[in-house]
C-alpha cells in the first residue's frame, strides 16, 4: 500500500457510534473475530492515553484549547516554545547519531561463516537501496513519534511495483522496459493508528496489533484489479472522523471527514487457523469440508496479514510473508517504562514545566494589557450625554467643569520583574527535565573552557541519552534485520540468502564529539608518525559530519595502500642493514685473521723459546745427577768411616784380652 499516516498528516481515529453491518461466509466470521479484539483494545487505548497525546500534539504544534487555560479569566493564548524546542532537538540529534555516516549500519556475518564477504554486498546494496525508499524519511517520522508520544512504531510494507529502466539496443536506439521490482520499507504508525493488545508490553508477544488508516477508494479498487485484494468485496465510503476533536488544529476543532476514501485496519497477528483456512478457500472459490476444519484443533493459531476495510469487510488475508516468522509491526520506546508497552516522550517529561511556563507567560501577557492601555474614572452626571468613553491619541473629552475634576486616570503598575527569573529558571528545569540542550545552554555556567572541560559538561548529558540510544539501536538492529530477510526472500539476484548476520548501529553527535576529542589529544600523545597514528586520524574522520569525509577516507585509505605492509617494511629494513651486516661481518673475518695470525707467531716464539730452553734444562739435569752422586758418595764416604770405627772399637776389645773383659 502507499504510505499511509504520519505525525505530520495528523492523528486518524476509529470509531463511531453503533457497529457496522459484518460480512456474511467464513470471511465475515474472521473479520469480525478480528474486530471483537480491536474494538475492546481500541476503548482501552483511548481512555488511557487520548487526552494525553492530544495535549502533547497541541501543545508541540503551538495550538492552544481552552481546556488549556491556568484559571478562568486568562484572556492570553500564547504557548511556550519549550516542548516544542526539546522534541526537535532530540529528534535531530537521533537523525544525526543514526544517518551522521555514509553506510548507517554494518551488517558483520557470523563467526562460523566461512565466505564473509557476502554480507558486505548486502550492506552496500541495503544501504543504497534504504535510501531510495524513502527509508531515512520515514525513520524520521518514527523518532518524532517516540518524543512526542513515547512510542516510534512501524510496519513494514512489502510492494511490488513495475519501473522503467532505459537501456539501448544494438541499432543505438534508447528504449525504456518495463520491470517488476520489490519495494521494502518500513512505514511510520502513529499511536493513535495503532491499536495493539493491552496485556502486553512488546509486539511480539502480543496477540495482535492493528493500524488503521484512511485509504483512497480509487487506490483500493486497482488494488483489486491487480490481485492484491479480493475483487468480490464492495468498497464504500466512509464517514469516521479524520482527526480528533481536541487536537487544536483549529478553534473549534478538525471535525472534518475525508472524502471519497475508506477506513482500512490492517491487522498483523494470531487469528484461529479453522477460521484462516475457511476464509482463504472461501476467497478462491471453494469451500472445506466441516470434516477437514474439525480435525484443525480449536486451540491452532496462525500468524496472518488482514485488511478490512470499514470495519466489516475482509479484503484480504494471507499468512506472514517473513520465512521466520517474523511480525512484520515493531516499535521502540523514547524511554522505557517498565511493564508498559507505551513508553515516557520528550512531551511526557516536560509536560508540568510545560503547563508552568504557559501559565508565567499568560499572565505577564495579561498584566501587561492592564498597565499598558489606560482606564478612566468620571463622574456621569457632569459629562456630555452620550458620550463615547473609548480612548485613542486625540481624543477630545468635553465635560461640565474642569477636566481635571471629571475625569480621572487609573494607572495600574506593570508585571512584576520576578517574571523574567521565573521564566528563565523554568526554561532551565524544562531542558533538565527532558535532556534537551543546545551549544548555548549547555556552556552555561562552565568555568573550564578547555575540550576536557566540555567534555565533562556534555558527559551528563550523554550519559542521560544512553538508554534511549540502547533503544534505538535495539530497534534499528531488529528493523533493518527483518528489512534485509524479506529482501533476501524475494530478492535473491541483489541479496544472497545468508539469513545469519549481525546489525551494527553508530553512536550519537554529541558521545562522538567528545570521542573525536579524546582521539585528538591521543593523536598528538603518540604522534602521527608512529604506527598507531594513521588508525587514529582515520577514526577522527569516521566520527566526523564533514561533507568530503568520505574522500578524505579514500584518500587516506590510498595512502595506507601505498604505504609497505610491515613483512615489506621489515625486508626493506633487512635489505638497508645487509652492507652494515656486510661489514661487520667482514671486519670479524680481519679480527678473526689477525687473531690466529697473533696466535701461529706466538707458538712459533714457544717453541724457539723452547729449544733455546732445551740445552739449559739438560745442564740443569746433569747438575742435578752430579749433585746426586756427591750426595752418595759422602753417604758411603760416611758409612765406610762408621765401619772403620767399629772395626777399631773391635781390635781394642781384643786387645784387653777376656780377663779384662771379665
Amino acid at each position: 500500500m502507499a504510505t499511509q499516516g504520519s505525525i505530520v498528516r495528523e492523528k486518524e481515529v476509529a470509531g463511531g457510534e453503533g457497529r457496522p453491518e459484518m460480512q456474511g461466509g467464513a470471511r465475515g466470521a474472521l473479520a469480525s473475530t478480528i474486530m471483537g479484539d480491536i474494538s475492546e483494545w481500541r476503548k482501552l487505548r483511548d481512555s488511557d492515553y487520548q487526552e494525553q497525546w492530544d495535549e502533547y500534539y497541541a501543545k508541540w504544534r503551538g495550538f492552544w484549547l481552552p481546556e488549556h487555560r491556568a484559571y478562568k479569566t486568562e484572556r492570553s493564548k500564547l504557548i511556550s516554545p519549550l516542548t516544542s524546542m526539546a522534541i526537535d532537538l532530540t529528534t535531530a540529534e537521533i537523525i544525526e547519531a543514526v544517518f551522521g555516516r555514509e553506510y548507517f549500519v554494518d551488517l558483520p556475518d557470523n563467526i562460523g561463516d566461512e565466505d564473509p564477504s557476502d554480507m558486505e554486498f548486502v550492506r552496500k546494496n541495503l544501504v543504497n537501496d534504504l535510501k531510495a525508499e524513502d527509508f531515512v524519511n520515514q525513520f524520521g517520522l518514527i523518532v518524532l513519534n517516540g518524543c512526542l508520544y513515547g512510542n516510534g512504531i512501524c510496519k513494514i510494507q512489502v510492494d511490488v511495483k513495475i519501473v522503467k529502466k532505459p537501456y539501448r539496443k544494438e541499432s543505438g536506439e534508447l528504449i525504456a522496459e518495463e520491470v517488476e521490482e520489490v519495494c521494502i520499507k518500513p512505514i511510520a504508525i502513529e499511536p493513535g493508528q495503532f491499536v495493539g493488545d493491552p496485556t502486553q508490553a512488546e509486539i511480539d508477544n502480543m496477540k495482535g496489533c492493528a493500524h488503521e488508516f484512511h485509504a483512497n477508494i480509487q487506490n483500493l479498487r486497482r488494488k483489486q484489479q491487480e490481485g492484491t485484494y479480493y475483487k468480490n468485496v464492495s468498497i464504500m465510503e466512509s464517514t469516521k472522523p479524520m482527526t480528533s476533536p481536541n487536537r487544536g488544529d483549529s478553534p473549534a476543532g478538525d471535525r472534518r471527514t475525508k472524502k471519497n476514501t475508506a477506513f482500512i485496519t490492517e491487522y498483523y497477528g494470531l487469528v484461529p487457523t479453522r477460521q484462516f483456512l475457511a476464509a482463504t478457500a472461501e476467497a478462491n472459490g471453494s469451500e472445506l469440508p466441516d470434516e477437514m476444519i474439525q480435525a484443525v484443533p480449536a486451540t491452532d493459531m496462525t500468524e496472518v496479514i488482514a485488511t478490512i476495510v470499514n470495519e466489516h469487510s475482509l479484503l484480504r488475508v494471507i499468512e506472514n510473508p517473513l520465512i521466520t516468522g517474523e511480525r512484520l509491526v515493531l516499535s521502540y520506546q523514547h524511554e522505557s517504562v517498565p511493564g508498559r508497552f507505551a513508553g515516557r516522550g520528550v512531551a511526557e517529561k516536560g509536560a508540568n514545566l510545560q503547563r508552568a511556563m504557559d501559565a508565567e507567560m499568560r499572565s505577564r501577557i495579561d498584566a501587561m494589557a492592564w498597565s499598558n492601555n489606560p482606564m478612566f474614572a468620571g463622574d456621569l452626571t457632569r459629562m456630555p450625554p452620550g458620550s463615547n468613553l473609548s480612548a485613542w491619541p486625540g481624543k477630545f473629552w468635553g465635560t461640565r467643569g474642569n477636566p481635571s475634576e471629571v475625569i480621572q486616570e487609573f494607572k495600574i503598575s506593570g508585571p512584576d520583574q520576578n517574571t523574567y527569573a521565573h521564566m528563565q529558571e523554568l526554561e532551565r528545569m524544562g531542558q533538565q527535565a527532558t535532556g534537551a540542550l543546545d551549544s548555548a545552554s549547555l556552556r552555561q555556567g562552565m568555568r573550564d573552557e578547555t575540550a576536557t572541560g566540555s567534555a565533562i559538561a556534555a558527559s551528563g548529558v550523554i550519559k542521560r541519552s544512553k538508554r534511549t540510544m540502547y533503544n534505538i539501536e535495539t530497534f534499528m538492529s531488529k528493523l533493518v534485520m527483518r528489512v534485509a530477510r524479506l529482501k533476501m526472500q524475494f530478492d535473491e539476484q541483489r541479496y544472497p540468502q545468508d539469513y545469519e548476520f549481525r546489525v551494527r548501529g553508530t553512536l550519537g553527535i554529541m558521545a562522538r564529539e567528545i570521542e573525536t576529542q579524546f582521539m585528538v589529544n591521543l593523536l598528538q600523545v603518540v604522534g602521527g608518525d608512529s604506527p598507531a597514528g594513521m588508525p587514529i586520524i582515520q577514526s577522527i574522520f569516521e566520527h566526523s559530519s564533514s561533507p568530503v569525509k568520505q574522500e578524505v577516507l579514500a584518500a587516506l585509505k590510498a595512502m595506507q595502500e601505498q604505504e609497505p605492509s610491515p613483512e615489506e617494511q621489515a625486508a626493506k629494513a633487512a635489505q638497508l642493514q645487509q652492507p652494515v651486516l656486510d661489514n661487520k661481518k667482514t671486519e670479524a673475518e680481519i679480527m678473526k685473521i689477525m687473531a690466529e695470525a697473533g696466535l701461529k707467531d706466538a707458538l712459533e716464539d714457544g717453541e724457539r723459546l723452547e729449544l733455546e730452553l732445551k740445552p739449559l734444562e739438560i745442564n740443569l739435569e746433569q747438575t742435578k745427577i752430579i749433585n746426586d752422586l756427591q750426595e752418595t758418595s759422602n753417604q758411603v764416604r760416611q758409612l765406610d768411616i762408621q765401619e772403620a770405627g767399629l772395626t777399631l772399637e773391635a781390635r781394642k776389645i781384643e786387645k784387653m784380652g777376656p780377663s779384662n773383659s771379665k
